[in-house]
């Protein structure tokens, strides 16, 4: 009956401690929680207003903002990029389903139904995905696009161009363009080169 006693004590006292270790390595995987990847801050009717000089150059109007702790913010909302003159008057708007702003590359990227506008110029811009780079004072995209001027319509993949939107490359394009006037030389327009080598 002594030796059962000693066994069953021995017993109780594995189980006490078996139970006790495996208990701290429970609270060890508890303690160890996922990293919160979700945003920090969220605000409501955001207006960002960039400046040159003292003068508003460009202003960024959304309903909602959400800042994550890599400094990235996402504008799940309509987002409305205008451009003003150095005389403060609005000559071009951007405006995009959503937006994103990547801090790494200090990079703005509207999203969905982007629609660019020139008011001096009264030409568009129309594509999925447009690129605006603050620093650089430019916009680009990779995707489909379609310009339309008052005399054109283009149709392209890819194109880049100064942020107010006065000058623009096209990659891959497509349409009918306008030509002002044509420069047509005759025969009797060449100039006969006279000089001997």
């Amino acid at each position: 009956m002594i030796n059962t006693c000693k066994y069953l004590v021995k017993f109780s006292c594995l189980f006490i401690i078996a139970s006790f270790l495996t208990s701290c390595e429970e609270k060890k995987k508890v303690e160890v929680a996922s990293k919160y990847n979700g945003p920090l801050m969220s605000t409501e009717n955001l207006n960002v207003m960039y400046s040159d000089s003292g003068r508003t150059t460009v202003k960024l109007t959304t309903a909602r903002q959400l800042k994550f702790q890599n400094e990235d913010e996402v504008y799940p909302k309509t987002v409305y990029v205008t451009f003003y003159d150095k005389n403060g008057v609005e000559y071009s708007s951007l405006r995009g389903d959503s937006g994103r702003y990547e801090k790494s590359q200090a990079l703005y990227k509207v999203m969905g139904n982007v629609f660019f506008f020139n008011r001096l110029q009264q030409q568009s811009l129309a594509t999925d995905l447009l690129n605006w780079s603050p620093l650089r004072k430019k916009v680009y995209t990779d995707l489909k696009f379609t310009i339309k001027t008052p005399k054109e319509e283009l149709h392209g993949i890819g194109m880049d161009a100064d942020q107010d939107f006065t000058h623009y490359t096209m990659r891959k394009t497509k349409g009918t363009f306008a030509v002002d006037s044509l420069n047509s030389q005759t025969d009797d327009d060449i100039a006969t080169d006279t000089t001997s080598y």
